[in-house]
């Protein structure tokens, strides 16, 4: 079953003040958060971000790794919090910052999960909060890693929906108690109590880790040693992209190494090669390579290209066999399907079998 259909329903009224049996009380006082129109959006919201996951997690057998879906929103709220404190950008990303306002901020957070939760038939407060997780339960994935991937898809959902950086954090707890439901009452794959412990452990992590400049907010990146604007590198990337693709028809050839030119070639369509002074330059000044890839994909979808094939590998497989790990490990290749794999459908294309066509 899919996790986003099982809760396509009306989200549950927040509570205006916190129960006298509550064990955390929300000390928030803004009654905006409260409105109708607001927990509208921060749903809606959540359910967005909530596919987002199941696309990037769901392995090809319909299941995902319960504490990554569940540590993975949990630190994402935690670190929408952790912006919406107005730290100043100059920390170090990674750096633990100890802040007597998130101590007195998570909780609220947390609290309102309960609620949830308790609207759902499951008191997770009803026992001390679990801090030691069984082995099986655990998160691959780091609260660095998980910033470094999922941060800035997760703020482009919430500023849609014209959300700030608290009401995110709100909205990603909105999202835990939807996986958390699914995993502790459908999938019943973790136990109630250790998914609690580990969304309360997240939301910490995400609130007290400095997280890496938003993509949409970073003034400047490196290049040569030196800053440059984000529309300045924005445009050299693009230029490189164009520069590296070659080819021609009515798709795009993607594969490991030489495989897709050789493809393209022999049988038609465009492909991706990056000179390999290029790709040596862009390693000397810390940028990421599969930006050109990723650059290149968008620009042959904006033109509507009717086909993107990989040839040389087995999709799924390979999906399957990085369901959970940290994206920017992964080859170039098996990134460009992954990404394909979290956005392609917003764009217009479906997958089938070792293809992405456009509807």
């Amino acid at each position: 079953m899919s996790l986003s259909n099982l809760f396509k329903k009306s989200p549950k009224k927040e509570p205006l003040k916190a129960s006298q049996k509550e064990p955390l009380k929300p000390s928030i006082t803004n009654d905006s958060l409260f409105s109708p129109e607001m927990q509208k959006k921060r749903y809606e919201a959540a359910m967005e971000f909530v596919k987002i996951l199941q696309d990037r997690f769901l392995a090809p057998n319909g299941k995902a790794h319960a504490g990554t879906v569940l540590s993975t929103a949990a630190r994402l709220a935690g670190t929408s919090l952790y912006r919406s404190l107005n730290y100043k950008n100059d920390i170090t990303p990674g750096v633990v910052v100890l802040s007597k306002e998130v101590n007195e901020a998570w909780p609220q957070l947390m609290n309102l999960f309960a609620f949830y939760c308790k609207q759902n038939g499951i008191d997770v407060m009803s026992k001390p909060l679990v801090t030691v997780f069984p082995e099986q339960d655990k998160p691959p994935m780091d609260v660095a890693q998980v910033q470094q991937e999922f941060q800035d898809r997760y703020n482009e959902i919430m500023k849609r929906y014209g959300l700030d950086y608290l009401n995110g954090a709100r909205s990603g707890m909105v999202a835990c108690s939807i996986i958390f439901q699914y995993h502790c009452t459908v999938a019943r794959d973790i136990d109630p109590h250790v998914a609690t412990g580990i969304i309360a452990m997240g939301v910490v992590e995400g609130a007290k880790t400095a997280p890496p400049p938003l993509k949409a907010e970073s003034s400047s990146t490196f290049a040569s040693g030196n800053h440059l604007q984000n529309s300045q590198l924005t445009g050299v990337i693009r230029s490189i992209a164009e520069n590296s693709t070659s080819g021609s028809g009515t798709r795009l050839v993607l594969g490991e190494g030489m495989t897709s030119m050789q493809e393209a070639l022999s049988n038609g369509g465009k492909y991706i090669l990056v000179h390999p002074e290029v790709l040596n330059q862009l390693k000397q000044n810390n940028i990421d390579s599969f930006l050109v890839y990723e650059a290149a994909i968008r620009i042959e979808i904006e033109s509507r290209i009717a086909q993107i094939d990989f040839v040389g590998a087995n999709v799924d497989k390979l999906l399957q066999a990085w369901a959970g790990k940290p994206e920017d490990q992964a080859p170039i290749h098996v990134r460009l399907m992954l990404w394909l794999k979290n956005n392609a459908r917003t764009y217009g294309y479906e997958q089938n079998g070792n293809s992405w066509v456009l509807r």
